[in-house]
């Protein structure tokens, strides 16, 4: 569409025509009438003195100084490293404003903003009385406003004389200076000075965008002189709403579209157009006008740049604010946006200096590294739901968003805000995302150590637990492997980042003391709802944090449990060379130094065995870093948060529109990390030192404790191998000794293993040394209804005294003796079988062999009532009976005999016939175990041991593509073992750790150390086995 057809029909006032102004008696006239009729609703008839007093200190500024105001161009800012050299100009090229006069403006824009803003601006006088009545009534009779009351006139005099705020003081001086501006300049000039001025949003680059000059090129890529009418009218509805109008996103762009609807009615109304022009500009696809982003000068630091001007707007209306005596959490969002926008404004025009903290090689190498595709993983293009729509995402970048912090001062060095601008202009260093484990410090373990609830050593129970869920009723949350690993350390818990242990901590300090902490660490992006969510600790909130926050977060760790507030811009100068602002830093205590220690120790413990070792790949062996690892359910967020005693760096990776990384990417935050890191150390050795180490406060102290209740260690504790020895901050050394160890006699029936009645003979329970669960488990089949793939019991189920006695109830009289006994050779022994007892209350049944010295003997006791046979070993030439025996003791009488190779019983020697058993009599034998069938590997229950595994033999380790392969021959099936603890140390002499408990007979240790050595023991639900030979890595 061509401009001549925007204006085919012309305005019924030429553009550029003054208008018949009214007499100025008659303004006057009119504006005392206005000021009694505002006295009459106000004061009640002393309107004159009150409109007076309103403006009794608005100083009468002269022609020459309102020209000044309304007329004056711009001066260039300019921002700066924290040396002191230049960055680049604030909005260098002037593309955010470009000047031009009234003559240089489409007269489609010109009638379209004259339509939308002001249709009698060639007619009134600066003010029109009706609308302001009409706008006065309603404000002060509390109606909704339907209708605006401000001209262009008085537009431009709120964004160049006036503040936008809202007040009765504010609106009497507009209307005031209204008035006087109308007297001093034509029409034309004051809307040359308005097209100039006002706001149009962002540009294809992302930059704000000022005057319609810059909006028609930074929008359609030509001058306001040759803009169409649908352009026109689409620019000309953007001034109300700037950001939620853009074009350049889909929502915005509906919403665009639907102002502009509102923009042409308005224009035909007024004769601007025709009907035909208004449905022939409807059909127009405005998308294909749309400017294509280019190199602007904003190029080399877009991130940095675009955050540098926001910082600066916001230190600069926060201290206005102060100034003024206002509360910025009493100003209203659209109100604090206007504010910050004129701030905004006033730094492009004003010719600010802006000094940073940011390091120029440091950030120039963040740039580089996050520009890199070879640090990414290729484009893709996948499919995901929203609003109930699948949509199609096509070459999507993997982002990046990292900040680094100094930690003493809180002065950001370097930042990535994204891979490439030109695709995505959203900061990822300040876009809030899900920080899935990374939460777990700051937010379950920190504030639990601080409150003296646990220390790294402390227990805690990794096992099931039902989560209230609102309507939805529970919630069963999981590890990321989907298993329960029973009793462990904060440290272990940590250090493998497993979720349930976190949830509980959680849960323990209590969701808003925990969150009370997370705050005073700078974090902002909390609501109300994340008070309500349990799994906010594994990054279950409702917006999440962003790699600015999360990192400055961390960084009080690192600085003896002070929080310093991160920032950027460290000074501000006018053009006239005065300070306007200086940032001040104050430290605010949130923990104890010991408190922060101790996190920091185990967060050694995540980067040099647990989940973060991908960092060691990287960083100098020896440099002492602590850091976790973060990743969200379906893997949509990626973190590495990680520090050194002089700095913190945050890293996040992902996809704007959230979708799974890859099981290729699950280190990128680590390499990105390590990477970044390698430069720092290489650019600055000031600004991280690598022989720096973390200082540890007086107040912490090594400690042996019981690893199952977290008290001192009892006789019982270490008879079962339950004790370590780990840091604590002295004031929460535990004084009284284990008591959740007992010895007590079990039995075992089926899968479930239960306290022994009294009656119950001693050869058919095990007398162990079980520990008492910390709290009640949900049962197997609450488990099972709300997740049928995991297990249901954690895996030291085993060594966990049983909560209930043996429910089976004894039945009065003696059972019956066994029936169906027949041998048969089995090898070189014999196999026995019988039928099953019918009574309900046998517990199970005695084996008899003759023996060689006359009578028979009792050889083994078969504890299960279901389990019909037995193998006598290395005898096959004897004879056999069996008796069954119930819960209250009773035996039966013998079976019938069996024995011989034909069946026949032969009784060696000078033979007596069978006996009567008598069960009260301690004959040799054996016990034979109940026969458990497995169950998914989780709710099988192991038989019960009555001494330690021994030791392993056979361990070798070397190196492999992924890590350390570990591997040793199983253990003897006599040992019942349960599992194998695999120990670690780097330096392959000293310091071994646990890295894992398995139950394969190898072990796989992600790491990128070259070396070091590896012992194996054996565990059973007595205890653990001596330590096997030390198996150097090869």
């Amino acid at each position: 569409m061509q401009n001549k057809d925007a204006s085919a029909k012309r305005p019924r006032r030429k553009i550029g025509q003054r208008g018949r102004k009214k007499h100025p008696v008659q303004a006057v006239l009119a504006f005392c009438f206005l000021l009694g009729f505002m006295g009459l609703f106000l004061v009640g008839g002393v309107a004159t003195g009150y409109i007076a007093a309103l403006v009794k200190d608005e100083p009468v500024r002269s022609k020459e100084e309102i020209q000044e105001l309304l007329f004056s161009k711009f001066q260039t800012g300019f921002a700066y490293y924290q040396d002191g050299s230049l960055i680049g100009q604030l909005r260098a090229k002037g593309e955010d404003r470009r000047m031009v006069k009234i003559s240089e403006i489409s007269p489609a824009l010109i009638n379209a903003i004259i339509a939308t803003e002001d249709k009698y601006f060639y007619e009134h006088s600066g003010i029109v009385v009706q609308s302001t009545l009409r706008g006065t009534i309603q404000e002060l009779t509390k109606q909704s406003v339907v209708t605006g009351g401000s001209t262009l006139t008085q537009q431009l005099i709120k964004r160049t004389i006036l503040s936008p705020e809202v007040s009765h003081k504010r609106k009497a001086k507009e209307i005031l200076h209204a008035i006087r501006i109308e007297r001093m300049f034509s029409k034309n000039q004051i809307l040359e000075a308005y097209m100039n001025d006002v706001y149009f949003g962002k540009d294809a680059n992302g930059s704000n965008i000022y005057g319609v000059q810059a909006a028609a090129k930074g929008i359609f890529g030509k001058d306001a002189s040759n803009l169409d009418l649908a352009e026109a009218s689409y620019l000309a509805g953007l001034p109300q709403s700037p950001m939620a109008y853009s074009p350049f996103n889909k929502e915005g762009y509906r919403r665009g579209l639907e102002r502009q609807k509102m923009v042409l009615e308005r224009m035909r109304e007024n004769n601007y157009i025709t009907a035909a022009q208004q449905q022939q500009v409807l059909s127009t696809n405005l998308q294909a006008h749309l400017a294509k982003p280019e190199k602007r000068a904003y190029a080399e630091h877009p991130f940095l740049m675009m955050e540098i001007e926001e910082r600066t707007a916001e230190v600069l209306l926060d201290q206005k604010l102060l100034k003024d005596g206002r509360d910025k959490s009493q100003i209203g969002r659209n109100e604090y946006r206007q504010l910050l926008e004129e701030q905004r404004r006033q730094i492009l025009q004003k010719g600010y200096h802006v000094y940073t903290t940011v390091h120029k090689e440091i950030n120039t190498a963040m740039e580089k590294i996050a520009a890199n595709p070879k640090n990414f993983g290729s484009n893709r293009t996948y499919y995901v739901t929203r609003g109930g729509k699948k949509e199609k995402i096509e070459n999507a970048l993997e982002e990046v968003g990292a900040t680094l912090i100094d930690n003493k001062t809180g002065a950001i060095i370097g930042m990535m805000g994204g891979r490439d601008f030109n695709v995505e202009q959203t900061n990822h260093a300040t876009a809030p995302r899900q920080p899935g484990s990374a939460m777990k410090p700051i937010a379950a373990y920190a504030p639990a150590f601080e409150l003296g609830l646990l220390q790294p050593g402390s227990p805690i129970d990794d096992s099931p637990v039902l989560l209230a869920d609102g309507s939805k009723g529970t919630h069963l949350p999981l590890n990321w492997d989907r298993k329960y690993h029973g009793m462990m350390s904060a440290r272990e818990a940590l250090r493998q980042s497993w979720n349930v242990p976190a949830i509980k901590t959680y849960l323990k300090v209590g969701i808003p003391t925990a969150l009370d902490y997370v705050k005073k660490m700078g974090v902002t992006t909390l609501v109300d709802s994340d008070n309500y969510a349990a799994t906010g600790v594994i990054g279950g909130l409702a917006y999440g944090l962003n790699s600015e926050e999360i990192t400055n977060a961390f960084s009080t760790f690192a600085n003896d449990g002070n929080f310093v507030d991160a920032y950027m811009i460290q000074k501000i100068v006018d053009s006239r060379g005065n300070t306007v602002y200086e940032h001040n830093v104050s430290p605010v205590k949130v923990f104890s130094p010991q408190t922060a220690y101790l996190m920091t120790d185990m967060m050694r413990t995540v980067v040099n065995s647990g989940t973060g070792t991908s960092v060691r790949k990287y960083v100098p062996k020896g440099v002492d870093i602590a850091g976790k690892t973060g990743t969200t359910n379906d893997s949509f967020d990626l973190w590495f948060v990680g520090y050194t005693p002089d700095v913190t760096l945050g890293v996040w990776t992902g996809y704007d529109v959230p979708t799974t990384i890859p099981g290729s990417a699950q280190r990128r935050p680590m390499e990105i990390w390590g990477k970044v890191m390698t430069e720092v150390f290489k650019i600055d050795p000031k600004v991280a030192d690598k022989s720096a180490k973390f200082n540890k406060p007086s107040g912490i102290v090594s400690a042996t404790i019981d690893s199952k209740s977290g008290l001192l260690p009892s006789e019982l504790s270490k008879q079962t191998g339950h004790v370590i020895t780990d840091l604590f901050n002295q004031r929460f050394v535990p004084t009284k000794v284990d008591d959740s160890h007992q010895k007590v006699r079990v039995v075992q029936v089926g899968e479930v293993l239960y306290l022994a009645q009294e009656n119950t003979p001693d050869d058919f329970v095990t007398e162990g040394v079980f520990f008492k669960s910390p709290e009640p488990l949900p049962s197997s089949d609450q488990i099972s209804a709300k997740n049928s793939k995991v297990g249901t019991k954690p895996a030291d189920w085993a060594e966990r005294m049983p909560e209930k006695e043996d429910p089976r109830v004894a039945v009065d009289g003696t059972p019956s003796a066994p029936a169906g006994v027949t041998t048969a050779r089995s090898g070189s022994g014999t196999t026995l079988t019988w039928n099953a007892s019918p009574e309900e209350d046998v517990l199970g049944y005695r084996i008899y062999r003759a023996s060689v010295n006359g009578g028979f003997e009792k050889i083994a006791t078969v504890k299960d009532p279901k389990t019909t046979s037995y193998t006598d070993t290395g005898r096959n030439d004897h004879g056999y009976y069996v008796t069954a025996v119930d819960l209250s003791g009773n035996e039966s009488q013998a079976s019938s005999t069996s024995g011989g190779v034909d069946g026949n019983i032969v009784i060696p020697g000078d033979s007596n016939p069978p006996v009567q058993p008598n069960p009260d009599h301690n004959q040799p034998g054996t016990e034979v175990d109940p026969i458990v069938p497995p169950d998914n590997g989780q709710t099988t229950q192991p038989p019960v041991a009555t001494s330690a595994p021994s030791k392993i033999q056979g361990v070798s380790a070397s190196k492999t593509a992924d890590g350390i392969k570990v591997s040793w021959k199983k253990g003897p099936a006599k040992d019942h073992i349960t599992a194998y603890n695999v120990y670690y140390a780097m330096n392959g002499t000293t310091n071994y750790q646990l890295m894992d408990s398995v139950a394969e007979t190898s072990f796989v240790l992600t790491t990128n150390e070259p070396g070091g050595s590896f012992y194996i023991t054996a565990v059973n639900t007595y205890g653990e086995s001596a330590p096997s030979a030390h198996a150097k890595v090869k």
